[in-house]
């Protein structure tokens, strides 16, 4: 019987439910429509959901940390006009692009120095710095002589050409999006920071007594949030070949579906890089495939919602049922353990 609890133990993970999921997802929309299974449509419509990835990775570690952070998106169009703005002023667009990079490390820089400062609740903060970064955005429209929502255009090809591109065949939204899976699936499993990032969520108190940098660690992972937004920020701007004040404005939701979906906790401790990127192809997929079956924007944006949050419950029940899995198993084991106790003192009582 415990042999076969530790064959079946793998595939009661919460990724491998995803990739349960996912297949299924394939099958049923192949169904209704054939040509969804087309590997050539497959591949290269990635690009209008792959980015969304890119920012729940390092978001995922914000969350493992215990934080969270609400600002990414305003990181993003912040990150988009700032390279407009100083490409329209004269800079080359290789260094506009640099400048656009600059402006979201700044930015994650000071969302995890106020974090930490103020030690208050990160979702406030980043609540805060949302509406300030997503003001400076709009703000800094004005420098370049455009409408706020209108956009730095004109943009040269060479940029441009990067978010509809192909190397190697492949899309390169998707490349980018390897790129970071693999380096935060290092980052968090492989190395002293993502083992620290870790125990911070799930017991601070243990990780300061233990001599963790946890001021260190909380600000690096708002740092690298902030540098995946500014990364997807420049994408979409070389998506609609334009640098706008709200190209990060639809952002913000869709992400936050990912990492809770991928299964990482609310509460902080727990979470893979796997089950992110397994669910950025499993709401990418499915809303494709609702708008594939004819339901509307807004009837997949309410789909998707209610995914949302029938996961998240499931995660809490999930939850709650191994915790008091794990709690009869102890007291079991703490029963047993005291019975052959009694019974040897027993038995020495009797020699």
């Amino acid at each position: 019987m415990n042999a076969l609890k530790a064959r079946l133990k793998p595939f009661a993970r919460w990724e491998v439910s995803l990739i349960g999921v996912l297949i299924l997802e394939l099958i049923i929309f192949s169904t209704l429509s054939p040509k969804f299974l087309d590997p050539n449509r497959l591949l290269f419509s990635m690009s209008d959901f792959i980015y969304l990835g890119i920012i729940a990775l390092p978001l995922a570690v914000v969350m493992i940390t215990g934080g969270i952070d609400i600002s990414f998106a305003s990181i993003a169009s912040l990150s988009s006009i700032m390279m407009g703005v100083a490409f329209k002023t004269g800079a080359n667009i290789w260094v506009s692009v640099l400048v656009g990079l600059a402006a979201a490390v700044a930015a994650g820089l000071v969302n995890g120095l106020l974090i930490i400062v103020t030690r208050a609740n990160p979702m406030v903060i980043t609540l805060g710095t949302q509406f300030l970064f997503a003001g400076l955005a709009l703000a800094a429209s004005g420098l370049a002589g455009v409408s706020a929502f209108e956009g730095v255009s004109g943009l040269p090809e060479e940029f441009t050409a990067i978010a509809g591109g192909r190397t190697l065949g492949l899309p390169n939204m998707l490349i980018v999006f390897i790129i970071f899976a693999v380096l935060f699936a290092i980052l968090l499993a492989r190395t002293t920071f993502g083992r620290q990032a870790r125990l911070i969520g799930a017991n601070p108190i243990a990780a300061r007594y233990a001599g963790f940098r946890s001021d260190a660690v909380i600000i690096g992972a708002y740092i690298l949030t902030a540098l995946a937004a500014g990364v997807v920020g420049l994408l979409l701007s070389s998506y609609v070949g334009s640098a706008r004040a709200d190209v990060g404005s639809a952002l913000l939701m869709p992400v936050l579906t990912l990492v809770v979906i991928g299964g990482v906790s609310m509460y902080g401790g727990e979470g893979t890089i796997f089950g992110v990127i397994v669910a950025t192809f499993v709401i990418g997929f499915l809303q494709q495939g609702l708008r594939f079956a004819g339901l509307t924007e807004n009837e997949v944006a309410v789909f998707t919602g209610v995914i949302l949050v029938t996961v998240a419950s499931l995660r809490w029940w999930s939850g709650r049922w191994s915790e008091r899995v794990r709690n009869s198993r102890v007291r079991r084991e703490n029963l047993r353990q005291m019975g052959m106790t009694a019974e040897a003192k027993r038995a020495d009582i009797n020699v």
